[in-house]
């Protein structure tokens, strides 16, 4: 298991890249972010993970504090502890862009559909398949797991097939504020 001080400098180096997309240069507005179930670097409850049977859907989120010029809204939740390939990436756990700027949050079990009625699409996460994929690490110590969540000024063209990458791409130059959520979870 990673140590705190590398967690907290990936944590930093999240920041610092939110830092460099931000539209005009500035430091991004917070976003306050609460998810139903557990508290911020709290224990992720077995029901939102693959522990549980059937395996658990998405958490209730809600955000605030979306300034104004807010087009859209976009999220990233992934498991900073494991880098596949000995990689600098991590597992992505879960994608969404296209949110609509109205939205204060998502309800639990948000369905895995690629498009969702109200014009959010969700990406392809580590397993290659759109939407929420709960917690599954291996049995041991505990993995941190990272909610981010952003403000954007625009909606985004990506294909349902985009991954991590291709979001954190398109997300440049667009963000109006963000916020981040931590949990763990172990099995």
């Amino acid at each position: 298991m990673r140590s705190w001080t590398t967690f907290a400098a990936a944590l930093a180096l999240t920041a610092s890249a939110a830092f460099a997309q931000n539209k005009g240069g500035g430091i991004p507005s917070p976003l306050k972010i609460t998810i139903s179930g557990y508290s911020d670097g709290g224990d992720i409850p077995e029901k939102f993970t693959c522990a549980a049977k059937p395996p658990g859907g998405s958490p209730q989120i809600a955000w605030s504090g979306a300034p104004a010029g807010t087009m859209s809204i976009a999220l990233i939740f992934h498991d900073g502890d494991v880098h596949p390939g000995k990689s600098f990436d991590d597992v992505t756990h879960w994608i969404a862009w296209n949110i609509p700027a109205s939205a204060t949050g998502l309800p639990a079990s948000v369905a895995g559909d690629a498009d969702l009625p109200d014009g959010t699409r969700q990406g392809m996460n580590i397993a290659r398949k759109n939407g929420y994929m709960g917690p599954c690490p291996p049995p041991g110590l505990p993995h941190h797991y990272t909610l981010e969540v952003y403000a954007l000024d625009s909606k985004l063209d990506l294909p349902a097939t985009a991954g991590r990458d291709d979001l954190q791409n398109a997300l440049g130059g667009h963000i109006l504020a963000s916020g981040v959520y931590n949990g763990l979870f172990h099995r």
